[in-house]
């Protein structure tokens, strides 16, 4: 008998998809938190400079708009970082590293089930291959 090839979906694709995904809310929760302290600092020296460095009116324009254009790329940061933390908060709970652990305890399961029936074969019992 020959094998025949089925167009089945492969969950686990999926399955590491949203793995992948969990992955990726903590790294660019991450990333984006960085930034925004990051940001705030710069905020900072840019407030020194306004103070203390003797500016004229051009020096003045300038620090104002590079101080304007740090703190729109610090809200887009912050608004990260406000979706990003309820995924990050439950991951880090015990509930979410239970999951997390069973969706990878699954995604070995359903890999391996995935594998058996792509190489899967019959052979008869008691038919015989007539070709004739």
């Amino acid at each position: 008998m020959s094998k025949t090839k089925h167009d089945n979906p492969r969950f686990s694709d999926t399955i590491s998809a949203f793995l992948k995904l969990m992955d990726d809310v903590r790294r660019d929760y991450t990333y984006n938190s960085e930034q925004v302290n990051l940001i705030d600092k710069l905020t900072q020296d840019y407030l020194h400079s306004l103070e203390l460095d003797g500016l004229d009116y051009r020096g003045r324009a300038k620090v104002a708009t590079q101080l304007s254009k740090a703190r729109q790329e610090r809200r887009a940061h912050k608004d990260m970082v406000v979706v990003l933390e309820p995924i990050v908060q439950f991951l880090d709970s015990d509930k979410g590293k239970t999951l997390l652990n069973l969706m990878r305890e699954v995604l070995g399961k359903t890999r391996k089930a995935e594998s058996y029936l792509e190489t899967r074969s019959y052979i008869p019992r008691v038919l015989k291959n007539t070709a004739e």
